[in-house]
């Protein structure tokens, strides 16, 4: 009977282990937003030269079985299930929240 119960609890631990990793790395959906303007990018007040490009593209490495669009007066809202990050889009400006730094890759989007 100790036996059974312990092969249970053992079962139990492992398969929730597995559903937790899996959550974190089965993704779903690649996210990507390509074609981002920097806009004008300065240091200590003075324009910066030499980049490759004024544009790049965001890959966000979390996890999208669902994506959820919703508008707004001010712009778009996109939200990723189940990490539950948001992406707010208006005119001018671009908001990411729920991403931690190292869940986003960054590349020059050269032309």
């Amino acid at each position: 009977m100790k036996r059974a119960i312990r092969v249970i609890l053992f079962a139990s631990l492992v398969i929730g282990l597995i559903s937790i990793v899996g959550c974190g790395l089965a993704g779903g959906a690649d996210v990507t937003l390509e074609g981002l303007s920097l806009g004008t990018v300065t240091m200590d007040g003075k324009p910066v030269a030499g980049l490759p490009s004024d544009k790049i593209n965001l890959s966000l490495e979390v996890s999208a079985q669902r994506v959820l669009v919703n508008t707004s007066a001010n712009g778009t809202i996109i939200t990723l299930v189940p990490s539950g990050a948001t992406i707010e889009i208006e005119s001018n400006n671009i908001s990411i929240k729920g991403v931690k730094p190292e869940q986003i890759k960054v590349e020059w989007a050269v032309t």
